[in-house]
C-alpha cells in the first residue's frame, strides 16, 4: 500500500545499503514497520523495530504476519532503550522521530550507545523559518501545535545545529542532504560512532555545583 510516506525514496535518500546481509538493524519509530521490513528484505540477519504504541496500532503485527516476518517488535521509548535492549546494532534508523522529542540531546546519547556501525537520521529542520539566521546552530521550540498542526512536535534544529548536536553526542556526522535546497524543511545525516567518549563529557567545570533538596547551592556531589 502507498502509506503516508514513500519509504523506498526515503531509505534511498538517506543511504540505506541495498545489501544488508548479516547485519543487525534497529528501526526506532517504526510505526507500521516499513523500514524494518525493507531491512529484512535486504538481508539483515536481525531486525528490531521499536515504537511507543502496541504493534497493532499502526498495523505492524498484521503486516508482519502477511510477510512472514521475523522482525522483533519492542514497545518502548527511545529514552533508556540502550539499557533495555543491551546491545549495539550495525545500522540504526531514526527517521522522522527527533522533532517529536522534548529531550532531543538525551535521545541522541541513547542512539550513540545503541550504534555499533552507522546511524541514519532524518528530521524536520527549521532553516526555512529562520531566514538570514538559518546558517547558525539554532533550534525552534514549538510550545503547542505550531509545527504542522501537531502538538507532538517540539523542536526543529537548523541543519547545522543537527550536525553539531550529533557531533556533541559522540558521532562523526555527515550531512547527507537538506531539502528543499533554497529553504530546507527536512534534513538527513549519516553518523558513525567516534569510539571515544562523547564530546560533551569532556567539558569540565572548576567547581561543579548542584542544588540540594533544600534548594541551596552546594559544591559537593
Amino acid at each position: 500500500t502507498p502509506g503516508a510516506n514513500d519509504i523506498d525514496w526515503l531509505l534511498h535518500h538517506v543511504g540505506l545499503p541495498g545489501d544488508l546481509t548479516g547485519r543487525s538493524v534497529l528501526d526506532i519509530g517504526t510505526t507500521n514497520g516499513a523500514g524494518a521490513f525493507v531491512a529484512e528484505r535486504r538481508g539483515a540477519s536481525r531486525v528490531v523495530a521499536v515504537d511507543l504504541f502496541p504493534p497493532e496500532y499502526y498495523g505492524f503485527s498484521d503486516i508482519a504476519a502477511l510477510l512472514g516476518s521475523g522482525a522483533e517488535y519492542v514497545r518502548a521509548s527511545v529514552y533508556g532503550l540502550a539499557e533495555l535492549l543491551g546491545e549495539r546494532f550495525d545500522v540504526v534508523l531514526f527517521l522522522g522521530v527527533l522533532y517529536h522529542l522534548r529531550h532531543p540531546l538525551l535521545a541522541l546519547d541513547e542512539l550513540r550507545a545503541l550504534t555499533r556501525g552507522t546511524m541514519l537520521l532524518e528530521t524536520a529542520v527549521s532553516d526555512y523559518q529562520l531566514g538570514d539566521r538559518s546558517e547558525e546552530a539554532l533550534a525552534r521550540f514549538y510550545r503547542r501545535d505550531e509545527l504542522g498542526g501537531d502538538p507532538s512536535n517540539w523542536f526543529a534544529p537548523t541543519a547545522r545545529a543537527l550536525v553539531e548536536w550529533c557531533a556533541s553526542c559522540g558521532f562523526d556526522t555527515e550531512l547527507i542532504d537538506a531539502w528543499p535546497p533554497a529553504a530546507p524543511e527536512r534534513a538527513a545525516v549519516r553518523c558513525t560512532s567516534t569510539g571515544a567518549e562523547p564530546e560533551w563529557r569532556g567539558l569540565s567545570y572548576e567547581r561543579p555545583l548542584r542544588v540540594d533538596v533544600a534548594g541551596t547551592l552546594s559544591d559537593r556531589w
